[in-house]
């Protein structure tokens, strides 16, 4: 790539490819908002509803026992940019003005189960009728049919526990690990916002929106399409071997003198091994008859973890970055969030924006190398409610009586 390419921007001021994009999203909790919060990060116009007093998200830390006010950084990554309006749509008038609403729009984006989502008349096929230029997305748990339509399912459940992802990842012999809420959250949002800038697409040729569905469920065994695939075609996908008796001792986890761990990622057993060899002052057995090739390599795996612990062992992990590096060994470290916050690659970028003083992490595209560097705060609970309502011809008498008759917003 051209070098003044990848640091110069190819285009002034913020880029918004979404922009002009209407999307209401009558969203909760973390997959369907951080969808909607991919789109407003590219420019749409995303009117969050919530409900009176707010949706959950907002107070989940107090709900797990935290002090009130714990700055939630989740939050704000799924719900920065956005505009509020805090509506009752079970009230006859909040819901007469949701309708007029979605007229005027061109997305909904909801991750209301089905169940419920039929019970308030927001069915998909209902909608459609309405609003045939209407993209319907739905975020679900376990996706529409079956008999776990219905089912509650965080990430947890559903794309960790249900697809197999945390048998493949957990160690054989152990149990699973608790694992962190939000990752299968994401992959799905993205997923997600995919099938909505496809169905859009699709609507500048035919003028009609489409149902657009993702889960957790499909998007989990998406992401281990792999290993399912190979278990279809008569394999037996198995979880991975403790680390001293993997057989693959080139793709493995190694800790230095000091601690840190650190992966070798030498896929090509046989191509990457010598860099490794004489990384470590071995050079010796660059030429040894038992790691000729890949399977000799797998064969006396656990002979070369062995030398391999004892060498990384006896330096730090400044020293091997740079013997690693020297070599032209293929590795990254394991880092902690702190470590994240200074990762020069990731600065330069353009990985993180700012919110009013404090970082928080870009959505994971950029357009024409530009770095956003300042994104706007999530809203207040109904903070936009009168200038939203305003903006889509409500009168301010209609305004006046749609709105909470104790208002959270500022």
């Amino acid at each position: 790539m051209n070098k003044s390419l990848e640091t110069a921007p190819l285009a002034q001021g913020p880029v918004q490819p979404l922009k002009g994009v209407r999307v209401v999203e009558f969203a909760h909790w973390m997959a369907g908002p951080l969808a909607g919060g991919l789109m407003a990060d590219w420019g749409a116009d995303v009117v969050k509803v919530e409900p009176p007093g707010g949706e959950a998200m907002r107070t989940i830390f107090a709900r797990m026992g935290a002090r009130a006010g714990t700055p939630n950084a989740a939050f704000t990554l799924a719900n920065r940019g956005k505009r509020s309006l805090e509506l009752d749509i079970k009230d006859e008038a909040g819901r007469a003005a949701f309708e007029r609403i979605l007229a005027q729009s061109d997305v909904l984006l909801t991750n209301l189960r089905p169940d419920a989502l039929q019970r308030l008349g927001l069915g998909a096929e209902e909608v459609r009728q309405r609003h045939p230029r209407l993209v319907y997305c739905t975020v679900s748990a376990y996706g529409w049919g079956g008999p776990d339509q219905d089912r509650p399912g965080y990430d947890i459940a559903a794309f960790y526990g249900r697809t197999g992802v945390a048998h493949e990842i957990t160690t054989a012999g152990t149990a699973p690990a608790a694992l962190l809420q939000g990752i299968g959250d994401a992959f799905t949002a993205m997923t997600a916002a995919s099938g909505i800038l496809a169905a859009l697409m699709e609507r500048q040729q035919t003028g009609r929106g489409r149902f657009v569905e993702a889960s957790l469920l499909r998007t989990g065994m998406w992401a281990l399409g792999g290993e399912l695939g190979q278990q279809a075609l008569g394999g037996h996908p198995k979880p991975p071997k403790p680390r001293e008796l993997s057989r693959t001792p080139m793709y493995n986890s190694y800790r230095s003198g000091d601690g840190r761990w650190f992966y070798l990622v030498g896929v090509e057993a046989r191509r990457h091994l010598p860099s490794v060899l004489r990384a470590i002052g071995r050079e010796d057995l660059v030429n040894d008859e038992r790691f000729k090739d890949a399977r000799g390599i797998g064969t006396h795996a656990a002979e070369l973890i062995g030398l391999f612990d004892a060498a990384f062992n006896s330096q730090p992990m400044a020293y091997w970055a740079e013997r690693l590096d020297q070599h032209e060994v293929w590795w990254a470290p394991v880092q902690t969030p702190e470590e994240v916050m200074d990762d020069a690659q990731a600065q330069a970028i353009g990985a993180w924006v700012e919110i009013e003083g404090h970082k928080s992490v870009d959505a994971p595209l950029r357009f024409d190398f530009v770095h956003r560097g300042q994104a706007p705060r999530a809203p207040e609970t109904g903070e936009h409610t009168a200038q939203v309502l305003a903006d889509l011809g409500f009168s301010p008498e209609e305004i006046q009586r749609l709105q909470p008759t104790n208002p959270t917003g500022q």
